[in-house]
């Protein structure tokens, strides 16, 4: 690949391509970001980062990212606080426990030390955890949660020493052929383009629709809460989600964050805060865990999710020469962006190929010949 790279989205995702490119040898890339970066579905992320997905794309691409967020200084060049506190679902259905006992299974093949536990250690993961009609839980040690905002400060920075350029406030008006590429319109400028890479999150169906794609990609509410200290909070306690309700309490260092169960929220580009959710979200956490009846809702936010009809990301070239789609990661981008970015970047110079991402293909679709994903059932 030669010629300047425009990425539309200045999210985790379009940052961290932004500095593998240039990482790996091709500085020419201007990130326009209509806001400021991360102000979109980054700035609203909870963290986590977990390998437990049924589907073996996104299993893969997690366990990856874990090693990546491990070694994100050496690799970066900046530190990152990576808390590998574990994932615990808890499985209450003889359904839910045969669906991820198979998905366990497989990610033990692929190297992730995720486990079936059965009741009694239940407990000693989540004291005072009420096991009556748990049939069990899905437990990896390794997953965590760290901080999206700090990750896409890092690739920003280290990405603009290595030469990249980045445009905030400057939104994508329009997208039109030119000779050897495209002409990307946004601001008041227009910018030259080689390649044009369409990393815009929720929007990533209207940057599409500019290049006459019809991008299967929806933006879908999701609500969060903070929550204060309890003395049975520990930030060591796995992030544990209730799959009866699809409620879960994510521990940080001062109280933690709750949420779930609002899954089929309607897409919409307007994300307000549906208070009524923060009690129905601590009742259903209550049942499970009792002394979570104590905790006290200190703050609130909703963000959007970019969501694909089969909870996969839309990533690789596509059937309109010299664009690249990285959208539609469903909730997962955070987690998934460094190893997306890195896989990308080398892919699009020709130093790899998509070997991998295959499943993630645009035309799966189009019912075009391309290895289809499984479908994700590890989700809430």
């Amino acid at each position: 690949m030669t010629g300047h790279v425009v990425i539309i989205g200045g999210g985790i995702i379009g940052c961290s391509l932004a500095f593998h490119l240039a990482k790996y040898g091709h500085p020419e890339v201007t990130v326009l970001e209509a806001g400021l970066l991360g102000d979109g579905a980054t700035g609203k992320a909870t963290g986590g980062i977990r390998q437990q997905f049924s589907s073996p794309v996104n299993a893969a691409i997690a366990h990856q990212a874990v090693g990546y967020f491990r070694d994100f200084e050496p690799l970066v060049g900046e530190p990152f606080a990576f808390r590998q506190h574990g994932y615990l679902f808890l499985l209450s259905t003889p359904g839910q426990h045969e669906q991820f006992s198979r998905a366990v299974a497989m990610q033990q093949a692929a190297g992730i030390d995720a486990e079936i536990v059965g009741t009694g250690k239940l407990g000693q993961l989540v004291p005072g955890l009420d096991t009556g009609g748990l049939l069990g839980g899905a437990y990896c040690r390794s997953d965590g949660s760290g901080s999206p905002a700090d990750a896409l400060a890092a690739f920003a920075r280290q990405a603009r020493r290595r030469g990249v350029r980045f445009a905030e406030h400057t939104r994508v008006r329009a997208v039109t052929p030119a000779a050897g590429g495209f002409e990307v319109h946004a601001g008041e400028d227009s910018f030259r383009a080689g390649v044009v890479v369409n990393a815009a999150g929720p929007w990533a169906h209207d940057v599409g629709a500019m290049a006459g794609l019809d991008l299967p990609v929806e933006p879908h509410p999701r609500q969060a809460f903070g929550i204060g200290p309890l003395p049975q909070l520990d930030p060591a306690m796995p992030l544990t989600v209730d799959l009866a309700s699809g409620a879960y309490v994510h521990p940080e260092a001062h109280g933690g964050i709750v949420g779930g169960g609002d899954r089929d929220t309607p897409a919409s580009y307007q994300a307000p805060v549906r208070w009524p959710l923060a009690g129905t979200v601590i009742e259903a956490l209550t049942r499970r865990i009792p002394w979570m009846a104590e905790a006290e809702i200190r703050s609130s936010w909703c963000g959007l999710r970019e969501m694909t009809p089969d909870d996969h990301a839309i990533v690789g070239p596509c059937d309109v020469p010299n664009w690249w789609n990285v959208v539609g990661f469903s909730g997962h981008g955070f987690m998934q962006a460094p190893v997306i970015g890195d896989r990308v970047a080398r892919w699009m110079l020709g130093q790899a190929d998509g070997r991998g991402l295959e499943a993630l293909r645009l035309g799966r679709f189009a019912g075009k010949p391309t290895a289809e994903p499984e479908a994700e059932s590890a989700v809430f």
